[in-house]
């Protein structure tokens, strides 16, 4: 068994667990957003929020909700 194969596994049992708990999954996926839009000076607002959502469903299906509130570029609000 390679390293790969590993890492693959890995990868499956961290998809299976964020799966089960994808509020935490979202919290941490904000607190992450909330940072990088610190770091940019809210330039990039939009597309941090954008692949914030699409990181939320290939993670864990359901954890990125269509109604939520996206930051107001250069703040740290939603």
């Amino acid at each position: 068994m390679g390293l790969f194969d590993n890492v693959g596994k890995l990868a499956q049992k961290a998809r299976g667990l964020a799966g089960q708990h994808p509020d935490k999954v979202r919290k941490a996926l904000d607190q992450a957003e909330n940072q990088l839009d610190k770091r940019t000076g809210g330039k990039h607002a939009g597309q941090i929020d954008a692949a914030g959502d699409k990181l939320a469903d290939i993670l864990a299906p359901g954890a990125s909700d269509p109604h939520r509130q996206h930051r107001d570029p250069g703040t740290d609000q939603r």
